[in-house]
């Protein structure tokens, strides 16, 4: 299994981890399933409050879902969480169960989870990566296959995780030299102010310059 995810992708879902550190930061993944494979071309913030698959979280997966099929052959493939706890990169009973609700509707139930190292996720922010070939970015894919009860970490041998490459360096561009990342806006920000746009194109216009 091979996972790409683009760089509209990684720089929504780093500016909302980056936005609340001490939060859990959920969201979902928009892009296509070719097989076996994952291809993610856009994050969607969902929360940063306590995660439980509440009417707010039906409301806001449900119009992630019609947001993602407007494209036609795109749907939710996945979720990412950023752990409010340093160093955790898994995903509690909340947020799977969340990421559950996406598998289930995802094409062929082929869905993946990306957990956020936050540590790591700095480091390649800074040009800093430690890992030998920098491609996850401070990104944990993980997958829950048949009928196994939790999404666990998909092994080198099982699949990998291919961030595109102009990924990091444009989320920390925008960390440094805008406001983007104090505006990244989540569901839970248009619910308190119906005028933020949860689908960010205020990012899209800086990714595009």
């Amino acid at each position: 299994m091979k996972v790409s995810l683009s760089e509209r992708a990684y720089v929504k879902l780093a500016l909302h981890a980056a936005k609340h550190p001490t939060c859990d930061a959920l969201g979902a993944l928009v892009g296509r399933v070719k097989g076996e494979d994952v291809e993610v071309t856009d994050a969607l913030p969902m929360t940063h409050t306590p995660l439980s698959v509440t009417p707010t979280v039906e409301i806001a997966l449900e119009q992630f879902a019609h947001h993602a099929a407007l494209d036609g052959d795109q749907a939710l493939v996945g979720a990412y969480l950023a752990n409010a706890r340093a160093g955790d990169v898994g995903f509690g009973t909340h947020a799977s169960a969340v990421a559950d609700v996406i598998k289930n509707a995802a094409p062929h139930g082929n869905a993946v989870a990306l957990a956020v190292d936050a540590a790591r996720l700095y480091d390649a922010l800074d040009g800093h990566d430690t890992e030998l070939d920098g491609s996850s970015r401070g990104l944990v894919l993980m997958r829950k296959s048949g009928t196994a009860a939790t999404w666990e970490v998909v092994g080198v041998q099982s699949g990998t995780l291919v961030v595109a490459s102009a990924a990091a360096p444009s989320a920390a561009r925008l960390l440094e030299e805008t406001d983007a990342g104090k505006n990244i806006v989540d569901f839970d920000d248009h619910l308190d102010d119906p005028a933020r746009d949860w689908r960010n194109p205020g990012v899209d216009g800086m990714l595009a310059k």
